[in-house]
């Protein structure tokens, strides 16, 4: 048979869903639609049941401003000290805000480090502030990160055991008020007297103690922050959780540390300032004292009070020059303190703001700033040990400060050359002074060193009393906006989202389960399944037998199994029109795919047609023709004509039924494979298409033995069984290469043992023929 120009049920092509088209997919789902009713009752009991346990979360915020402006000293005496640009940069201020040294701070100073709670599904909420216990260290102290459970028992026994994994075990019974001994660890649990009946329930309490550096991590994975506006500078900082109270108290707590932190750093910079000025009047003082005790002593032992007019132009101008140089000595002390500082690597508080100093330069407030903005990052315990980065916020520090070590190198040559004009100055207006009388030229010199030491003295005295000032107006840059509340509605659990997870759980995971089960099976359940053989044509559909035999079409000549047969038939008639006598060879891929039942009944159907029909048994391993017929000596056969035991004629049995003929298969002989293949069966196949209308022969699994291939030559047409839900597709696909290869011609599928549900295999038949049904089984006698 020619495949190519085969009349067949084409196989639809594999659609979006790789072997799964959109049709077979909908065909799979109402067919399971029981799974789908299961899957949506059980989703739906255990939304209840989730929403019933689960304790609710409620959502806690707060809102701080963050003032970013830049205020420096100078600009406003009442207005403070502000800190440092790069540290008061709102990025910065984020980062702190979530640092773990402010969240740790700010632990340190609440009672947070027990925990009772009760637990629910997937949650548990504490009792605080409401505890129903008093829990005291004894000796040893708290056995810090393990969990206990509490279930009191009665009067003031209670079971205690240890919940937490590779954690020393205890499970025992205490006594309210008694001395608990862990290990080396020690506690007591004395009961609160008003909240008894917490406890007394008989629900189990969970007490859990936590050190600072756990208890820092739960809050700082658990809070959030976010800018409450895109373009403004308040932040809102959130808590989700089962305790509001709780939560309150905590985010209070931060919002004062934090506004407080800010406010201490403005201080530390002011008395930092003050002493670095006071450093400076120490030794300006004792000058000061000493100069103006010399100038009195000379005035006394002279009797002098006054210089001329000339020598008074003098004093004014060496005023003035020594002004400068005060100033010019100052910025120099200054510039020797900031070169000290950033030699020192390990330096954690940033250096004196130059601008507090009265000195401005540009590049080096950018240094400043920009080194303020890195420290504050590195020395937050939350991103500097903790950050993957620190290294390269190392480097940074460390290049800015050799940055500024280079700048600073620049403007310190550029105070000495100050420094160097004006004692070349000083030096001209001495030699003016020269000509003076002696002893008016030496009252100049006394005054000189007094108004000197007494001006740079009332320019330390006035620099302090502006920084005590600023100091004293100090005010925190950030405020707190909304004190911490809760949102008065559950966030969760929601219960529409949690009925909406449920049902699409309950729509999703069967759908799943069904589609990779679909995928996975190596079985054939429909024809889709067969995109692997495309050029390869389905012949004809045989439905399920429920019958305990294999004569159905004679038996029950009005089933739906007889029609799919006469069907068939009518299929091969078409290309068997111009053969005078049709050989049919009916073969599988795999034992038990229904190659026997198949022969039986489509030679039956051609035998009913007029046709003188013979049906070979040519499985000569395992041989089942003739157990579904009464022949009266099965051991004639296939086998005993090959050996030259029977002739030809004897071995052919005539059934009951006119134009059916059988040739069983005969006794198992030891050598099958070598008869199948021998001359003399091709011989034998020869003769008996000049005896008979059509032949069917039930042969070996092609698969699994190679007796078929001899005798395909002779064939007109190869049907190979494909057994819904049994034949393995691996298998198949093997099977059907091989044959390829081996140069078998004009084969096709036939579709064995369909469902009547089983998906596009669906037969309905609304009619049916009136045939003279025999209810009796088959007698047989020999030709």
């Amino acid at each position: 048979m020619n495949q190519e120009s085969s009349i067949s049920t084409r196989r639809s092509k594999p659609g979006i869903f790789g072997t799964l088209n959109p049709q077979k997919v909908v065909v799979l789902i109402l067919s399971n639609w029981y799974v789908y009713v299961a899957a949506f009752l059980i989703c739906t009991l255990g939304a209840f049941i989730y929403l019933k346990h689960k304790i609710p979360s409620y959502s806690v915020s707060t809102t701080i401003l963050i003032e970013e402006e830049e205020s420096m000293p100078g600009q406003d005496i009442l207005q403070g000290f502000a800190l440092r640009p790069g540290i008061q940069n709102l990025d910065n201020q984020l980062i702190i805000l979530t640092s773990y040294s402010l969240i740790g701070k700010t632990l340190d100073e609440l009672p947070f480090g027990i925990d009772v709670s009760r637990k629910g599904l997937f949650s548990k909420a504490s009792y605080y502030p409401m505890s129903p216990f008093r829990i005291e260290p004894g000796p040893g102290g708290y056995p810090y990160n393990v969990e206990f459970v509490f279930k009191h028992i009665e009067g003031d026994q209670f079971h205690f055991q240890t919940k937490t994994r590779n954690a020393p075990s205890l499970d025992s019974t205490f006594t309210l008020g008694k001395l608990i001994e862990y290990g080396d660890y020690s506690f007591t649990i004395f009961p609160q007297p008003e909240l008894q009946n917490v406890y007394e329930e008989g629900e189990k309490i969970h007490i859990q103690f936590l050190d600072n550096e756990r208890l820092t991590e739960v809050y700082l994975a658990r809070l959030g922050v976010e800018l409450a506006a895109r373009d403004g500078s308040i932040v809102r900082l959130s808590l989700e959780g089962t305790n509001r109270a709780k939560d309150i108290i905590f985010l209070n707590k931060l919002a004062d540390v934090y506004i407080g932190d800010n406010l201490e750093k403005k201080n530390t910079e002011a008395e930092r300032i003050i002493a670095f000025i006071d450093s400076q009047l120490e030794g300006v003082q004792d000058s000061l004292e000493i100069t103006e005790t010399e100038l009195q002593e000379f005035r006394s032992r002279n009797r002098i009070m006054d210089v001329s007019a000339q020598a008074q132009q003098i004093v004014d101008q060496a005023v003035v020059l020594e002004n400068e140089k005060a100033a010019l000595n100052l910025r120099r002390e200054y510039y020797s303190y900031l070169d000290k500082y950033l030699a020192d690597d390990g330096t954690e508080t940033a250096p004196v703001s130059p601008s507090s100093m009265g000195i401005e330069d540009p590049q080096l407030a950018i240094h400043m700033q920009e080194l303020a903005g890195l420290q504050a990052e590195y020395f937050s315990r939350g991103v500097g040990e903790r950050n993957p980065l620190q290294g390269q916020l190392q480097l940074r520090i460390r290049n800015t400060k050799q940055s500024m070590r280079e700048t600073l190198s620049g403007i310190i040559r550029a105070n000495q050359l100050g420094i160097n004009e004006n004692n070349q100055q000083l030096s001209r207006l001495n030699a003016e002074a020269a000509s003076l009388p002696e002893k008016e030229r030496q009252l100049l010199g006394f005054e000189r060193r007094f108004n000197l030491n007494n001006v740079v003295y009332t320019f330390l005295l006035q620099e302090k009393a502006n920084a005590q000032i600023q100091s004293a107006s100090n005010t925190p840059d950030n405020v707190l906006v909304d004190a911490a509340r809760s949102s008065t509605e559950i966030v969760s659990p929601l219960w529409y989202i949690v009925f909406a997870f449920a049902f699409a759980l309950a729509l999703g995971l069967p759908t799943l389960v069904i589609l990779m089960g679909n995928v996975l099976q190596n079985k054939i359940a429909t024809e889709d399944d067969l995109h692997f053989v495309k050029d390869i044509p389905v012949t004809g559909h045989i439905p399920h037998s429920r019958l305990s035999y294999n004569t159905v079409v004679l038996t029950e000549p009005t089933s739906r199994i007889a029609e799919s047969f006469r069907s068939l038939r009518t299929r091969l008639d078409f290309f068997t029109t111009d053969t005078k006598c049709p050989m049919l060879v009916i073969s599988s891929s795999m034992p038990g795919e229904g190659k026997t039942f198949a022969a039986i009944n489509l030679a039956s159907a051609y035998s009913m047609a007029g046709k003188k029909t013979l049906l070979i048994g040519f499985d000569l391993r395992k041989p089942t023709v003739s157990k579904n017929f009464e022949l009266k000596d099965d051991e004639l056969g296939v086998t005993s004509y090959l050996i030259g035991k029977k002739t030809l004629k004897e071995v052919i049995h005539r059934t009951d039924f006119e134009n059916l003929y059988i040739l069983p298969a005969g006794p198992i002989p030891p050598n099958p494979g070598e008869l199948a293949g021998s001359p003399k069966a091709i011989e034998m196949f020869s003769t008996l298409k000049n005896q008979f209308d059509l032949i069917i022969v039930d042969s070996a699994p092609i698969g699994v033995v190679s007796d078929i291939y001899p005798i395909t030559k002779n064939a007109d047409t190869v049907l190979i069984m494909v057994r819904h839900g049994y034949t393995k597709k691996n298998v198949l696909a093997a099977t059907l290469a091989e044959m390829q290869v081996n140069g078998i011609r004009g084969f096709s599928l036939l579709l064995n043992d369909i469902g009547l549900r089983s998906g596009s295999y669906r037969y309905a038949y609304k009619y049916k023929y009136d045939y003279e049904t025999k209810s009796s089984r088959l007698g047989v006698k020999k030709a």
